[in-house]
């Protein structure tokens, strides 16, 4: 089966310069740190669009259904986000009852 999140794409983000906050740098850096509701709010207006969630992960939050988290201690929770042809998977942390965007991967 094949897991579009699971998928290291290293110029991912050549296209993102649409978003205000970010650079046209190709790294993802300006997303860590912010609240997933407005990283979303951002990528959806800036053309991307929810990568479908794989069958063998759980739901992280019901209000977010994308973000799925694996199973087992080293475990994560991400979201997938998909632009023409490139993807962006955002790795997503509850930090004080606030969904973060954290890293990348």
């Amino acid at each position: 089966m094949f897991y579009m999140r699971k998928i290291i794409l290293p110029l991912f983000m050549l296209s993102l310069g649409a978003w205000s906050g970010f650079t046209q740098a190709q790294d993802t850096s300006a997303l860590w740190g912010k609240k997933y509701a407005e990283v979303k709010s951002s990528l959806l207006a800036a053309g991307w669009v929810l990568t479908p969630e794989a069958e063998d992960e759980a739901p992280m939050a019901e209000d977010y259904p994308e973000i799925t988290c694996g199973s087992g201690a080293m475990a994560i929770c991400s979201v997938g986000f998909m632009r023409d042809k490139t993807t962006l998977a955002l790795v997503v942390k509850r930090i004080e009852n606030t969904l973060v965007v954290t890293g990348e991967y």
